[in-house]
């Protein structure tokens, strides 16, 4: 017996040595979100001192398994996604600050963007263009820039994807590794399709979500394989048309399955049953399980073990700069490469940062001219050149739609058409035709010149009605009639204006211009019992000037900022007025406004100053400042403030502050807290006590929601020196 047992001992250890000179695979499944439990199995299988020989991987799959070739350990990865939001990274959501004025007030201003040629309205092809996730791999995986053979990676490599034209698998085993991994992730749909070479591809669990023959084939002696694929749900669990296309494709991989499985000698499937695959904000808990589900085959992980072996972690060299030698563009022909250049705001040769090449990329992106971004960066003798490669849009043509509901404007429909590349391939023409309570209309032509100066044409008519406190006839200088009760104010603006527009390197944004504008501000009738007046002007005139803006708007949202700052200053030189001809006087009205805010998790802060003067005289109070309301889009000095209703105070200078609070309680759902204080009067930093305490306050509370029609907002707000409260509703983006 005792020799029996140790002749057991002796043949185990044999085979434990065999299997230590063997080739090991590692095969990764796809799975979307569910493919986080392979970071698990990595953590598990590093901590066991198993050295991995090859690596293969599908969809999610590729991603994490082309991080780990590339020299990463589980731990590594499993820090890089703690820190990766998911939300955005599919979204492809362009940040503000990617974004011109112009491109921001357009984006800001439409719940939906429908692109059409030949009178046929074209849908995407794709919830995603997969932009941010090739940006966020081309950072991770720039230290193996120079490797074109990934059989040549740290541990040798090859992903799946599937060539949409013939249904065909394509093994991607050299190229740009980013662009590789994005083609085996890109889920139809979800993400746009890929091209590499003269190949469009999309994701490779289409074909083959599980590539252990082909990772056998390279000689692999043992293959660990982590399989996160979906099993078939019940018919209560196909409750949506996304569930029951996953359906249909599983009915495949399962039966796929049944062949791959027992060619796995070490074969894990975590049990992740509960989570979909783009359950991503519970990718702590998928990690998780897959670390407890490697634990299960422990015994035969350990025989794997190489002893004394220890994975190293990845140690990159300044990941985050690098010195450009160039830049590098192919497939433009309308755009030109000095439009594109500028959009990137990157000088060459020099140094510069993953971060200015991802926000270049997203300048370009909301441009909308683009239709494809791709791009490498390839060492030579003098650095690395950026190789940008674009695909022009074909589309010139756009109907956006919007809706809009405040207490001042009242409810508003808007229909929009623009046009591209009119007269010249860089500009734009737009018109929006406002319908409901109070018809208007705005109409620009832009022509973009990039880093240069940009020139615009701007023109809009605005008018409505509102019932105003008689006691607003004193502001402006007006006696009240006895026993007025009432005022229906009418109020029409026409403007047009003609300006220059640039950036400057800080992100200030510079306008200088020219405008004209015709007031008609009048009420039919004063009613005081059953006296009527006829028709009063409080303005009739046209006037002309010039002006000049200046303006940093580093806000990451601009109804919920968390975060940035907002600077706004604007200078206006009145030269003509014709309703006072050869007695008018020139007059200026400027202004500043300053904003910062700032987070502190889910708990955001701001705080805002507006400076507003009038110099000289200005003969005529239709521009003033006036104070009241919230929600409605600015118009001429009509500003919002709390615990007053719309067009409540007035005087022709003033300073106000905003102090808000908000609490994101969900996503996209937040509560309000503000405070406003103002001081206003007519020559106000001519008395001694304009510094003093404030003359009006107002207070706040709210809850709005972030949608895609833009905030929809409840406020109820009242002041200290009114009986009265008021409460503010705010449906979509002003217009």
């Amino acid at each position: 017996m005792v020799l029996a047992f140790a002749k057991a001992n002796y043949l185990q250890a044999q085979q434990s040595q065999s299997f230590k000179e063997q080739k090991i695979g590692l095969v990764l499944s796809g799975g979307g979100a569910k493919g986080l439990a392979h970071i698990g199995a990595l953590k598990v299988i590093d901590s066991l001192g198993i050295k991995v020989d090859y690596v293969a991987g599908t969809s999610m799959g590729a991603i994490v398994g082309s991080l780990y070739s590339s020299g990463y350990t589980g731990h590594q990865i499993d820090s890089i996604f703690k820190v990766t939001n998911f939300n955005n990274l599919i979204a492809d959501e362009i940040p503000r600050s990617a974004k011109t004025y112009y491109e921001r007030k357009q984006n800001e201003r439409y719940a939906v963007t429908l692109p059409f040629k030949d009178f046929k309205v074209s849908l995407p092809s794709s919830l995603s263009k997969g932009q941010n996730v090739y940006n966020l791999m081309s950072q991770l995986l720039s230290h193996v820039n120079d490797v074109d053979d990934f059989s040549q990676l740290p541990i040798p490599f090859f992903c799946i994807a599937t060539n949409i034209a013939t249904g065909e698998e394509v093994v991607l085993d050299s190229g740009y590794l980013p662009r590789a991994v994005n083609a085996s992730g890109a889920l139809p749909s979800l993400f746009a399709p890929v091209q590499i070479n003269d190949q469009m591809l999309i994701d490779g669990g289409v074909t083959d979500n599980y590539p252990v023959e082909k990772l056998r084939a390279k000689g692999m002696d043992v293959i660990i394989g982590v399989d996160v694929q979906d099993d078939l749900k019940s018919l209560d669990e196909l409750n949506s048309a996304f569930s029951i296309l996953t359906q249909i494709n599983n009915f495949r991989t399962i039966n796929d399955m049944k062949v791959k499985a027992p060619k796995t000698d070490v074969y894990i499937t975590p049990n992740i049953k509960d989570y979909s695959v783009i359950s991503f904000d519970q990718g702590a808990a998928i990690i998780n399980e897959g670390a407890i589900a490697t634990r299960k085959s422990i015994d035969t992980l350990t025989t794997l073990a190489t002893g004394g072996y220890k994975r190293p972690a990845l140690k990159v060299q300044s990941q985050d700069r690098l010195y450009l030698s160039g830049i590098t563009i192919e497939g433009n022909h309308r755009y030109t490469r000095s439009y594109i250049i500028g959009k990137f705001k990157i000088n060459t040769p020099g140094f510069t940062t993953y971060e200015s090449i991802k926000n270049g990329v997203n300048n370009l992106q909301a441009t909308n001219n683009f239709t494809k971004i791709n791009y490498e960066l390839k060492p030579d003798i003098n650095g690395i050149q950026l190789a940008v490669m674009v695909e022009e849009s074909t589309v010139r043509n756009y109907l956006r739609l919007g809706l809009h509901y405040d207490e001042l404007l009242r409810s508003a429909a808007l229909v929009n058409l623009s046009r591209k590349s009119v007269l010249f391939s860089n500009d734009q023409v737009s018109f929006d035709a406002i319908l409901g309570d109070n018809l208007r209309y705005s109409a620009d032509y832009y022509i973009d010149k990039g880093k240069y100066w940009s020139v615009g044409l701007h023109s809009e008519f605005t008018q409505f009605e509102k019932g105003i406190p008689t006691s607003f006839l004193e502001t402006v200088g007006r006696p009240i009639p006895p026993n007025i009760n009432s005022l229906d104010f009418e109020y029409n603006d026409w403007t047009q204006q003609f300006y220059l527009q640039t950036r400057l390197d800080r992100g200030f944004n510079v306008t200088a211009g020219i405008e004209v504008k015709a007031l008609d501000i009048f009420t039919n009738t004063l009613t005081t019992g059953n006296v009527l007046t006829t028709r009063t002007d409080f303005e009739n005139s046209t006037t002309g000037s010039i002006y000049g803006k200046l303006l940093l708007d580093t806000y990451d949202n601009a109804f919920f900022p968390s975060s940035g700052w907002f600077v706004d200053g604007d200078f206006h030189l009145y030269l003509y007025n014709d309703m006072f001809q050869e007695e008018f006087s020139e007059y200026s009205i400027a202004q500043l406004q300053v904003g910062h805010a700032r987070s502190f998790g889910k708990l955001s802060l701001q705080a805002m100053a507006h400076v507003g003067v009038s110099i000289g005289n200005p003969q005529t109070s239709s521009l003033d400042f006036v104070l009241g309301g919230y929600g409605a889009r600015r118009i001429n000095n009509i500003l919002p403030f709390y615990g007053y209703d719309f067009i409540s105070l007035s005087g022709n200078s003033m300073i106000k502050s905003l102090f808000e609070v908000d609490y994101e309680v969900f996503r996209k759902n937040h509560v309000t807290l503000s405070a406003n204080f103002a001081s206003l009067d007519d020559d106000l930093f001519e008395k001694d006590d304009w510094f003093s305490e404030a003359q009006y306050s107002g207070y706040a509370i709210g809850y709005g929601i972030e949608t895609f029609l833009g905030p929809v907002e409840l406020k109820y707000s009242f002041s200290p020196q009114r009986d009265d409260s008021e409460f503010y509703v705010r449906l979509g983006f002003a217009f």
